[in-house]
């Protein structure tokens, strides 16, 4: 599912238009995305859970050459579903 659809999905569950129902998706991103700028990460009940971590330095391969390089430390965002 896609950002469309999702926000095709809203629409239809709460009855209002494509333009309204995107607000909202957007709102529930950027609230997510300030949560895990903030806190580190942002909880959603019954959902899971977002989480900032960091991806220590590496030692990886260049795949057309084969010559190793260093892919630097950097922060990434995890997911964890609750079921």
């Amino acid at each position: 599912m896609n950002k469309n659809e999702l926000t095709k999905d809203v629409a239809d569950a709460t009855n209002t238009t494509a333009a309204e129902a995107s607000k909202m998706v957007d709102a529930v991103i950027n609230a997510i995305k300030n949560g895990i700028s903030q806190d580190g990460e942002t909880k959603v009940s019954g959902f899971g859970i977002f989480k900032s971590v960091t991806r220590k330095e590496r030692i990886g391969r260049n795949p057309q050459t084969g010559e190793s390089l260093t892919i630097p430390e950097k922060e990434i965002v995890k997911f964890k579903p609750y079921f």
